[in-house]
């Protein structure tokens, strides 16, 4: 064996390598398409090799999962060469790789060690690396993913190859109808793109006008499906903290107050989130915060004891009854003093407010049909848009109408609103 032949052989394999791959001598990470190498030219020559493996490949591999997966981390393949190597030894293999166990490695290690016998004499490393991109799924079947945080390390390192390649290329912005690149674009959750500035604006119009419910993808197939809405991811990148903020405050707002019968605010001083009550539990209401409360009379939870809001109102309607009875005033004077004449007053003037308002509200406004939701129609036809829940109906008579014919009433052919006519 003469070893300035093998040391020879191995400096221009390395000086191949790095022609190829880069590196020689310093890490190299990349999260590109092309490995990562590093070596030390101390005899032995030690050295490592990230490579990605191929995209028909990945698909190979994870066909069988429930993710979907388009690019797989890196394989490390660290190697050492010896004295003898090539024209005698073969190269000491050591494999790395989150999403292959010890049988599966031990697999790519008998491939490799098929190779080295069909091509010894010769330098194998490049074959090595050829065979884990393009070639693995002859020794590999499947992937294989350990815990939790090796499924994070794949879904991480996937949508970071997705992002990039999105960014490589160009996309025109339905909005404002131009050609953006994808750095300047975002893709939502229902595949359309637009570019991020016409988007946030968008968005951010909806906001402040408080149609919290508007916000879905800008596409005409999307606005009319209710479940298209924006994800908070989507939202969290393409709006301001404070119109994120003011977004849920908003929606959690119309939510509690569109259905009294399954949410509440909580009553505790300092809190005052949204709750949902309990379904199995009439009245029970149990915050984030550890309150317990009613949602009738928001005081702690009483159980099935009789509530308080209900005597409070009943006492109300015999003070009110005992005021009227001028002929008997024993039971007046018989209720200020039990329950003090101010605190009678008081509980018969919100009494009062709470009448007027209720009569107020009936009077002036028209219940959406489908969510309850007090209207008020200032100007315009008779055709209201209900913010709450979407719905379209006719402000006289309530029947539900339709955007694109008006008049004819919802689940009828022939039936027209007589009601609805400009006023």
């Amino acid at each position: 064996m003469n070893e300035d032949e093998c040391t020879e052989l191995q400096q221009c394999e390395m000086q191949a390598l790095e022609a190829i791959y880069g590196g020689g001598g310093s890490s190299s990470d990349s999260d590109g398409n092309d490995p990562g190498f590093e070596y030390s030219a101390a005899q032995p020559v030690r050295g490592s090799v990230k490579v990605n493996v191929e995209s028909s490949v990945v698909h190979q591999l994870t066909q069988d999962i429930d993710t979907d997966i388009h690019h797989l981390p890196p394989i490390k393949m660290t190697f050492t060469l010896p004295p003898a190597y090539p024209l005698v030894d073969a190269p000491d293999i050591t494999i790395s790789c989150c999403w292959l166990d010890s049988q599966a490695i031990d697999a790519v290690r008998q491939q490799l060690s098929e190779i080295w016998q069909q091509q010894q004499g010769m330098g194998v490393l490049h074959s090595y690396i050829d065979a884990l991109k393009y070639d693995l799924a002859s020794a590999v079947h499947s992937i294989s993913i350990g815990n939790d945080q090796d499924r994070e390390t794949i879904m991480s390192y996937d949508q970071r190859q997705k992002r990039r390649q999105f960014e490589l290329q160009s996309y025109t912005c339905a909005i404002c109808i131009e050609d953006q690149s994808g750095k300047h674009c975002i893709r939502l959750s229902c595949g359309h793109v637009f570019c991020r500035s016409c988007l946030s604006s968008y968005l951010g119009i909806l906001i402040d006008d408080g149609s919290v419910n508007q916000l879905r993808c800008p596409d005409v197939q999307c606005r009319k499906s209710p479940s298209a809405q924006i994800t908070d991811a989507e939202m969290d990148e393409l709006l301001t903290t404070e119109q994120v903020l003011r977004y849920r405050r908003l929606y959690e707002q119309r939510k509690v107050d569109g259905d009294w019968t399954r949410y509440a605010w909580c009553p505790r001083a300092g809190c005052g989130r949204g709750v949902e009550c309990d379904p199995q539990v009439d009245r029970l209401c149990q915050c984030a915060c550890g309150y317990a409360f009613c949602r009738l009379c928001l005081r702690a939870w009483h159980g099935s004891n009789f509530c308080e809001i209900k005597n409070a109102q009943s006492l109300v309607e015999r003070y009110i009854h005992a005021l009227g009875d001028t002929a008997n005033p024993k039971m007046r004077l018989k209720m200020e003093k039990q329950y003090g004449q101010a605190v009678l007053e008081k509980m018969l003037r919100e009494h009062e407010q709470d009448s007027a308002s209720l009569e107020f509200i009936s009077g002036s406004t028209q219940q959406c049909p489908r969510c309850r939701f007090g209207i008020q129609k200032t100007q315009g036809c008779n055709q209201m848009h209900c913010p709450q829940c979407d719905a379209r109906f006719c402000y006289v008579c309530g029947a539900f109408t339709s955007k694109d014919n008006p008049a004819g009433r919802s689940g009828t052919s022939r039936a027209v609103c007589s009601c609805f006519v400009a006023s």
